[in-house]
């Protein structure tokens, strides 16, 4: 950066930039996905008590706080258009067996920086168009690990996985918002693709693909190993309330 103002931590890595947004708590709060039928999909949805009103979408975290299943798979759909977030929902997977889904979750909704300071003293950054970048008053995100490598396995059937090997806390918040039916990578080979907050009553997180085709791989390093970030947090309430 030219000019500006910039803040590290302990290790050197930027944590506050006039050059970058900074993503910062917007609510939390409780909903149910439920489903109607054992062996169909369940559903879930939010709408924020405010619209988020970013160009960039927000991210979504969400824990399990009362599971109904031994194991919870889900895709996340944002509602809303860039300048006015005003939700999202999400789909489960079924679960078969003789009991419906009625699994009771928390959310955190995250967003960058985008308000002036609700406070009478404190800082403020604005980019080169005069919109804010940070605020003193914002609670900023402190993320408490990434996925990092994930074990690929190819089953005999159309469904594919991978395999993060992290174990999640009862307090971890699981980023959701990313896994929207698919991502980029899965383009013209899957049909839908997953994200696992749970699977035989652990909170393993995992990925599920379903390929287009028998035969057909996604695999997309060939080499049994991707490489790709999701984040966990923990969101106390006495630092991140309404």
């Amino acid at each position: 950066m030219a000019y500006g103002l910039s803040a590290t931590n302990s290790i050197g890595d930027v944590v506050i930039s006039s050059d970058h947004k900074v993503l910062v708590f917007s609510e939390r709060g409780q909903f149910r996905i439920q489903s109607r039928y054992t062996d169909r999909p369940g559903y879930g949805a939010v709408n924020f008590a405010m619209p988020i009103l970013t160009q960039e979408p927000p991210q979504i975290f969400l824990r399990i706080i009362t599971p109904s299943h031994p194991s919870l798979s889900l895709y996340t759909t944002i509602l809303g258009v860039p300048g006015k977030w005003t939700g999202f929902k999400v789909t489960s997977g079924a679960m078969g067996g003789k009991y419906l889904q009625n699994h009771l979750m928390e959310y955190v909704s995250c967003k960058y920086a985008d308000q002036r300071s609700s406070s009478a003293y404190g800082m403020e950054i604005y980019d080169e168009n005069a919109n804010v970048d940070f605020s003193s008053s914002d609670r900023v995100v402190r993320y408490s690990r990434f996925t990092k490598s994930w074990s690929y396995s190819q089953s005999v059937n159309y469904f594919d996985s991978w395999d993060s090997g992290l174990i999640m806390d009862v307090d971890d918040y699981l980023s959701v918002s990313s896994m929207d039916r698919g991502m980029s990578w899965f383009v013209n080979h899957a049909q839908y693709a997953s994200l696992h907050m749970m699977t035989g009553n652990e909170r393993k997180v995992r990925v599920s693909v379903q390929r287009s085709m028998l035969g057909d791989s996604i695999n997309i390093d060939n080499l049994g190993v991707t490489y790709f970030s999701i984040p966990i947090c923990k969101f106390p309430i006495d630092r991140y309330y309404n």
